[in-house]
């Protein structure tokens, strides 16, 4: 039995105990849904009487230079196996309401979650029903600010520390109709306090209170750091990124464990390689949340 299968079966079994309902979203590779950029910019129904000028541009070339996307030959696959991925999601969102608040998380470092994402948020995005707000909560490691030339932009954090800030008004939009990105802002060593306190509630639910809004937010690794523990309290669906031939099955396990009985828990098998000539990679660069400096290295696209 492989190690997703191990970590599925405990899903399950969790969700027989009469758990919040818990599916897989496993897709066989990183991979990449809605990719087709467009040129309109969208704002949020609420900010959209004064139409503003995109300040972020995503292109197919800018992807591929950033290692974002598959080798031409196998870009359809990755546009299907996101889109199975994200209407799973939204099937979720529906049952709930339209409650479109997605947290994507790892057990570990170099699972490629920022890589999945920045790929659920553009897959997302060219539904024609909802806009999407990407949130960059890595706030210690803030690789889709620093992918997006966003590392020094005001964000998350620096809303959450002031009170005064408005949330909305550090929301980017970008050139890809219906996707919009929140930096994460100011680094702050009180990270896991300003994520449990009720601004960060309040936060949450101002973004949320835009009709049909997804937020997806990117987190830190659970075991760790305590961040995205805070967060995950907040509700809304948990994609655990899972790197295939890499993430030891105790740590899914444990990962899920911390979650807690009531999370609604997806997993998302990551770096998949079905053949030689499939080989594909999230990011090539690692991530390092230990204070030795010992980073992961990770492949990259070939």
């Amino acid at each position: 039995m492989s190690l997703i299968e191990l970590a599925l079966q405990r899903v399950k079994a969790d969700s027989a105990k009469g758990t919040a309902e818990k599916g897989p979203a496993n897709a066989g590779q990183s991979s990449s849904g809605g990719t087709s950029v467009r040129t309109e910019a969208a704002l949020p129904a609420s900010v959209a009487a004064e139409p503003r000028e995109p300040e972020i541009f995503i292109t197919e070339a800018f992807l591929r230079e950033k290692g974002l996307l598959a080798p031409e030959s196998h870009e359809h696959q990755q546009r299907a196996e996101y889109r199975h991925i994200k209407y799973g999601l939204l099937r979720e969102i529906s049952r709930q309401g339209g409650h479109g608040l997605i947290f994507v998380t790892s057990a570990l470092q170099g699972e490629g979650k920022s890589f999945s994402s920045m790929h659920l948020a553009l897959s997302l995005a060219s539904e024609q029903d909802y806009t999407v707000v990407l949130v960059d909560a890595d706030v210690i490691r803030p690789s889709v600010s620093r992918i997006l030339g966003c590392e020094d932009r005001p964000g998350l954090m620096n809303a959450l520390a002031d009170t005064g800030t408005s949330v909305e008004s550090l929301i980017l939009p970008t050139n890809v109709r219906g996707l919009s990105f929140l930096p994460a802002g100011r680094h702050e060593e009180r990270a896991t306090e300003f994520f449990s306190s009720a601004r960060m509630a309040e936060i949450s639910r101002q973004l949320l209170s835009v009709p049909n809004r997804i937020v997806v937010v990117d987190t830190l690794p659970l075991l760790l750091t305590t961040e995205s523990r805070a967060l995950a309290s907040l509700g809304g669906q948990i994609v655990l990124v899972v790197r295939a031939e890499s993430t030891p099955q105790n740590a899914v396990l444990e990962a899920i464990d911390v979650l807690g009985e009531g999370a609604n828990v997806k997993l998302l098998l990551n770096a998949s390689v079905r053949a030689k000539a499939l080989e594909y990679y999230g990011f090539g660069h690692g991530y390092d949340y230990t204070t030795n400096n010992n980073t992961t290295n990770t492949k990259k696209q070939p």
